[in-house]
């Protein structure tokens, strides 16, 4: 070993990130890779203000996963892009003046100078920005085939609307106020006081308004069975199974037809729990009422539906079924017969129906269904028990109690052939006579919505379709003759005269007008340059489209492209994706557990039954990372408590940085970051520093070698199930044992290694220089643990201060009850040290099992 030198981070880390980009250490073979391992990061909005701590933290958490894959032999593919179209850089630009062309370049080359900073092990020959044309061309692509396919279509709709950012949202871009973290405002910045019900943009938190425009939508609907009968086969975090299991929102119920008296309409409505012998009215939604009802709803009554569907739409969801308002409805005038009871019962409109659950219609059953009691008390409805309740049905009606699915309810009265049946068995036996006498079919229903992909703005990929209108005279349109459709019925749109651009890339033009204007058109509809073309079918004089794609279709699929951005001529080179994808392992955030993860296991499966993969789940392997707060709070601009991650680098290294950020705790957790705690992570890495240059030889090499591979066995473990933290303190105890027992040059090198994927440039510096191994560390064989050398006569005792866990200690088993011996132990600790340092305590010791340390407060 070398004579002890000082260890300097900033010369070291800089020698070794000029050094791995030179040698190109983490660029794979992509073609000739024997061993390959996809291991991706979720890709950022390449944002003005840069990376912060959070972004280290969870990019960090990945790239010790790359590291340990690498050294376990395998050929990791690591790379790193940017989503940089989409409101989040249009939006900066809009407020600094300057195009988003120019903003990003500056922005994204800041990002590129953090990741490298860090350290991370990115493959710099493989990256995608979405917002560039040799990426968005095949974003154009993807749409254009489902297009082709018959899952693409356009048409008026009521749709989420942020009047700030003056474009469409998708259902889960709309949040609440919680959920989004943060407070509501109005389109001016206004802060909103009464939230009760709002809804607000998930990026600005503007309130979010209805608009009625046309626009485009994908047919994810036609998936929603697929993408959650698959949930099961893939090994994702469990937050994020849940969150799209009930986004995904399947029920099992029954659609019942009830024919409108004195007209040849019906209306049909869902409900999971046919109990209708109860059923007094029927209740639709306002939508329901607008697009079905109206033609032939009486004179009489037909201006105050209109004016309460004006007042309804102008509502958000969650305002028009808050629990506990104020039932409001309005009635049609029409009547249709109940099944069971021959009842003509009465039709109303109210704004608690919605149009997302079921049909848009639901049968009111006042006795049991507590918003429909509310109702009909109101409104003066009959309200009729016809299950047993908890007190039988003696008494007056005061309160419902509501069922659900069954839950507590007792037997069937007043119903005829279903008396004294118990509550489930009857629903059975009530779908089954519907369905025999031809009034109703069982049905699944989802909550999710198709997906709306069109965008009023200007920064994003053109959506590549031509209108013609003579061809929509003639009824000629590009869906006329494709018989090679996914979903064949088309009649619920207006798809005469519209044509798939075949000529990709549609440029995106460079102009200086692209702020939006909130009229339901994207500024490109000012540009006739642009959107003045030929019909590609006839010749005639046609119209491009004018609305740009939602971002989260230019991330539904660049993973695919990461591989293959060395292919000019395919989206994705079929060979390269067989060989490389589906992605071994995807590290990323649970706020996109709705959003991004949902849209892409999407288009994959689109795409695979098109048969351009030979798989359906993108992400076979998802971890979420948790959100790093400071000091005790959320990070942000407004509090003043972001942590840029470029001062601490400068000042404390980044291998400190990056050991600190994964250790004060879990990976899925909400680690707090605090400035006193990374001072202490920079004396670690200067303790294993300095302990290369000891040269002392160990007291018990029979000692050594066990408490070697015990540590080698736990930080392996600990890193394949993302325990980072509890990995580092097991190697932070074993350099403790090392200077206390003395070291062995096997000792050293498995140190080096182990600590290799938290601290890359330090080991590099210790591998190379110090142990004067072959370069890379970060290739070298992964150390591995053998059983022999592993005592199972150890026990772990449990380290408390004042009842509350702090750490542990490892001792042998006949250790296990010197109070003494394990005292000393704990007291080194430094995880417990801070907490009793120059304070008075006792100590309460079960021998064996628990050390607690009471301190006077």
């Amino acid at each position: 070993m070398t004579s002890k030198i000082k260890y300097d981070h900033k010369n070291i880390e800089a020698k070794w990130q000029n050094r791995w980009e030179e040698s190109k250490i983490y660029s794979p073979d992509i073609q000739k890779a024997q061993n390959p391992f996809y291991n991706l990061f979720m890709f950022p909005y390449p944002s003005a203000e840069g990376l912060h701590a959070g972004h280290a933290m969870s990019s960090t958490g990945s790239d010790i996963y790359g590291r340990f894959q690498r050294m376990n032999g395998k050929n990791v593919l690591q790379p790193m892009g940017y989503d940089s179209f989409g409101i989040h850089s249009e939006n900066y630009a809009l407020k600094i003046g300057e195009s988003p062309q120019v903003m990003l370049n500056r922005s994204i080359k800041h990002f590129e100078e953090q990741f490298k900073s860090f350290g991370h092990g990115y493959d710099w020959t493989h990256t995608v920005t979405t917002s560039d044309v040799n990426y968005y061309h095949w974003t154009e692509w993807v749409f254009k085939e489902l297009f082709k396919a018959g899952l693409a279509y356009r048409k008026k709709a009521l749709v989420n609307f942020c009047p700030k950012d003056k474009t469409v949202l998708s259902d889960e871009q709309v949040m609440t106020p919680k959920q989004a973290g943060k407070d509501p405002i109005d389109a001016k910045g206004n802060p909103v006081a009464n939230t009760e019900g709002l809804m607000v943009c998930e990026r600005c938190g503007t309130v979010v308004e209805k608009k009625e425009l046309e626009v485009w939508f994908f047919r994810i609907t036609d998936y929603a069975e697929r993408l959650l009968e698959n949930l099961p086969k893939i090994n994702w975090s469990e937050r994020v199974i849940v969150a799209q299991r009930e986004w995904i929102g399947k029920k099992e119920g029954i659609e019942i037809d009830f024919k409108i008296i004195n007209h040849n309409e019906k209306i049909t409505v869902f409900t999971t729990t046919p109990i209708n012998f109860g059923a007094t009215f029927l209740v639709v939604a306002p939508e329901y009422a607008r697009d079905n009802l109206l033609e032939i709803i009486p004179e009489s009554n037909k201006e105050d539906v209109k004016k309460y569907i004006k007042r309804s739409l102008s509502k958000t969801k969650q305002q028009r079924e808050a629990e506990g308002k104020d039932k409001t409805g309005v009635f049609t005038g029409l009547y249709v017969e109940n099944h069971l009871t021959k009842k003509q019962i009465p039709v109303w409109v109210t704004d608690f129906v919605l149009m997302d659950f079921g049909t848009g219609a639901v049968q009111g059953c006042p006795g049991h269904d507590k918003r429909d009691f509310e109702f009909a008390k109101k409104f003066g409805l009959p309200i009729t028990r016809v299950v047993e309740g908890k007190n039988g049905e003696a008494g007056e009606i005061k309160e419902v109690e509501q069922l659900h699915a069954g839950e507590e309810a007792g037997k069937m009265i007043n119903s005829d052939f279903l008396n004294g049946i118990e509550f489930t068995k009857a629903m059975e036996k009530t779908k089954n006579y519907f369905e025999e006498k031809g009034w109703g079919k069982r049905v699944f229903t989802y909550h999710l919505r198709d997906w709306g992909i069109g965008r009023q703005r200007y920064w994003g990929c053109p959506l590549p379709m031509i209108f013609c209108e003579e061809c929509a005279k003639k009824g000629d349109g590009y869906l006329k003759t494709n018989n090679n459709l996914l979903h064949q019925n088309q009649s619920d749109w207006d798809w005469q005269g519209w044509w798939p651009e075949e000529n990709l890339p549609v440029k995106l033009p460079v102009i200086e007008d692209y702020k939006p204007e909130g009229n339901g058109r994207g500024p490109l509809a000012n540009h006739p340059e642009f959107y003045e073309v030929k019909c590609p079918h006839c010749g005639s004089n046609a119209k491009r489209e004018t609305d740009v794609a939602d971002t989260f279709l230019d991330s539904s699929w660049y993973f695919l492209r990461y591989p293959s951005t060395n292919f000019d001529k395919v989206p994705f080179d079929k060979e390269i994706t067989k060989k490389w994808l589906p992605v071994n392992q995807y590290f990323g955030g649970a706020e996109h557990a709705v959003l991004h993860l949902m849209y892409a296991r999407f288009v994959t499966m689109v795409l695979h039954d098109l048969d351009y993969l030979n798989f359906e789940e993108p992400f076979p392997n998802f971890f979420a990372h948790g959100l790093m707060i400071k000091d005790g709070a959320k990070m942000s601009k407004s509090r003043g408590n972001v942590v840029n991650p470029d001062e601490y680098i400068k000042k404390f290294g980044a291998d400190t940085l990056r050991m600190y950020v994964v250790f004060i705790g879990p990976m899925d957790g909400s680690p707090d970051f605090r400035d006193t705690g990374i001072e202490g992570m920079q004396k670690f890495i200067r303790r294993v520093w300095n302990l290369y240059f000891e040269n002392k030889k160990p007291k018990d090499e029979k000692k050594l070698q066990s408490k070697l591979h015990q540590t080698i066995q736990k930080v392996t473990k600990d890193i394949e199930i993302f325990h980072y933290n509890t990995a580092i303190a097991t190697i932070m105890e074993f350099v403790n044992y090392l200077y206390d027992n003395g070291t062995s040059k096997e000792s050293l090198i498995a140190l080096c290694q182990l600590l290799a994927p938290f601290a890359p440039h330090v080991t590099e510096e210790l591998w190379n220089e110090v142990l004067q191994e072959k370069y890379s560390v970060h290739n070298s064989n992964w150390p591995k643990y053998n059983s022999k050398y592993i005592k199972v006569d150890q026990l772990t005792i449990i380290v408390q201060v004042n009842g509350k866990f702090r750490s542990q200690v490892q001792v042998e088993t006949s250790e296990g009850k010197d109070k003494k011996k394990i005292t000393a132990l704990a007291l080194k600790d430094e995880k417990v040290e801070k907490w009793i340092s120059g304070k008075d305590y006792k100590v309460i010791f079960v021998a064996g099992k628990i050390i607690n340390f009471v301190v006077s407060i």
